[in-house]
């Protein structure tokens, strides 16, 4: 790799305009443990995910939501000051109608204290999240809204701090992980 004048590295492309179709918002997320997690592989020179693995016969749970409830974020901060760089993920989950068994349910993602997440983006394309520090659910709402059309269920957010934003994974090392 070529250095810059800085020794961080060359810049050695632009990014080129899209012109496929690009779609917002998340279709799923599948959550587990971090400790579950033991070994990540990661394909070279592509820099894609292509396989987990597990502990045991643990996997990945589907946490299922309406469309165009949901939501995910990075952030990426730099401070040339300290020279330092932190991805913040946010993931906001809406799951519709309150009751006792999705309470309980929530009420134990509150108690993990690493949680990896695997989200499959509108565009088919899946991202892991929480792959160096983990996630942690920081809030968890109970809503039942005000009309009778209104929002009435739980909106759960995740927060986690990375080195950098999520790694693509491909699709068989997901049906892998959720089998």
């Amino acid at each position: 790799m070529a250095t810059d004048c800085n020794g961080c590295g060359a810049l050695f492309e632009g990014i080129p305009k899209e012109c496929s179709n690009n779609i917002g918002g998340i279709k799923k997320i599948y959550l587990t443990e971090k400790c579950n997690v033991t070994a990540v592989t990661v394909s070279s020179p592509a820099d894609i995910i292509t396989g987990l693995t597990m502990t045991g016969s643990t996997v990945f749970y589907e946490f299922a939501f309406n469309k165009n409830s949901s939501t995910f974020t990075e952030v990426t901060e730099n401070s040339a000051e300290n020279g330092t760089e932190l991805t913040t993920q946010t993931i906001t989950l809406k799951m519709p109608r309150r009751e006792k068994s999705k309470r309980d349910t929530i009420a134990l993602l509150g108690m993990q204290k690493d949680l990896v997440a695997i989200i499959t983006d509108s565009n088919d394309i899946s991202w892991y999240f929480g792959e160096v520090n983990g996630l942690n659910m920081t809030t968890s709402n109970s809503e039942a809204g005000l009309a009778k059309k209104d929002f009435n269920g739980y909106t759960i957010t995740f927060v986690g701090e990375e080195p950098e934003q999520a790694n693509e994974i491909n699709a068989a090392a997901v049906a892998a992980a959720i089998a």
